[in-house]
C-alpha cells in the first residue's frame, strides 16, 4: 500500500459525478466498490443531492447496479432532520422540491403571514418561481434564519449542462439580508465531520474522493481529510491555472483507487 495511505480505514465518497454520470455509472465502479468491501474498506456515500430524499437517492444507486446499503447513505436532507430535531417548537418556512417537503411534513411549519424561525431554502426545480425565493428573502431580511441544505454554486444535469444549484441562491439572499447563513451539505467543515461520526473513523483514517474541486476537495480540507479527485463529472474541467485548492491527490476514476490501496 502506498505509504500516504497506509493507515487508510474508510473512505467518503461524493456519489454524482463520481459514481455515476450522465445517467449511467462510471465504467468500473459498481466492482471497484465490491473490492473495496473484500478489501476491509468502510464505505459512506455522502452527497450534496438535496432534490431528493435519502432513499431515493439509495434507490438510483441500487437500480445501477451498486451494492450499497441504507446506512452507507448521507445527505444534507439527513443532516437537516438531525438539526430540526432538536428545535421541535420551531417553525419552518421550505423552498424545496415537493419530495423533499413531504420528508419534514411532521416537522411545525409558518401559517399565514408570521415569520418563521427558520427558511430551508434547497433545490426547488420542480417549481423554479422567483416568488418563492422573494418569500425567502423576506422571512429572512425580518429575523428568520436561513439554513441551506448545501453549498453547490452549479450542478451538471443528465446531459453534462451545468444548471445553477442550490449554494448560489443561498449567497444571493444572505448578501441581499447581509447575513451569514448556516450550510448543512458540502462544503460545510461541519457536514464532513458529522460524515466522519456516521464511519466511526477519525479524519486521518479516511479520504475523500469526489469530482468538485470546491464542495468535495475544499470541504475534505477544510476537516483535515485527504482529498482525492476524481477527473470524472465536474472534475473533468479542473484547471489548476483557475484554483488554488490542491487535492491531495488526482485520479482518472473512482475505479483508480484500487491501485492505490
Amino acid at each position: 500500500m502506498n505509504k500516504k495511505l497506509d493507515n487508510i480505514k474508510g473512505i467518503l465518497s461524493d456519489i454524482d459525478g463520481t459514481l455515476y454520470f450522465k445517467g449511467a455509472p462510471i465504467s468500473g465502479a459498481i466492482a471497484a466498490i465490491n473490492n473495496l468491501r473484500d478489501l476491509g474498506i468502510k464505505l459512506l456515500f455522502f452527497t450534496n443531492t438535496d432534490s431528493k430524499s435519502p432513499k431515493t437517492v439509495l434507490k438510483i444507486l441500487q437500480d445501477y447496479g451498486f451494492t450499497i446499503y441504507e446506512e452507507e447513505i448521507y445527505t444534507p436532507i439527513i443532516a437537516l432532520k438531525e438539526f430540526l430535531s432538536n428545535y421541535p417548537n420551531k417553525k419552518s418556512y421550505f423552498v424545496t422540491t415537493r419530495e423533499v417537503e413531504q420528508e419534514f411534513q411532521n416537522f411545525p411549519q409558518v401559517e399565514g403571514v408570521k415569520v418563521p424561525d427558520f427558511v430551508i431554502l434547497g433545490d426547488f426545480h420542480d417549481n423554479w418561481d422567483v416568488h418563492r425565493i422573494n418569500e425567502a428573502f423576506k422571512y429572512v431580511f425580518k429575523g428568520a434564519r436561513l439554513l441551506g441544505t448545501q453549498g453547490n454554486k452549479y450542478y451538471l444535469d443528465r446531459n453534462g449542462e451545468p444548471i445553477i444549484d442550490t449554494g448560489s441562491f443561498v449567497q444571493m439572499i444572505a448578501s441581499a439580508a447581509n447575513i451569514t447563513p448556516k450550510i448543512f451539505g458540502k462544503p460545510s467543515k461541519e457536514y464532513f465531520l458529522q460524515a466522519l461520526e456516521k464511519i466511526n473513523l477519525s479524519a486521518n483514517e479516511v479520504f475523500v474522493i469526489g469530482d468538485d474541486i470546491e464542495s468535495d476537495i475544499q470541504g475534505a480540507i477544510n476537516a483535515g481529510i485527504k482529498g482525492i479527485l476524481v477527473k470524472t463529472g465536474k472534475g473533468q474541467f479542473y484547471d489548476t491555472n483557475k484554483t488554488q485548492i490542491k487535492p491531495f491527490m488526482i485520479i482518472e476514476s473512482f475505479n483508480s483507487i484500487l491501485e492505490l490501496l
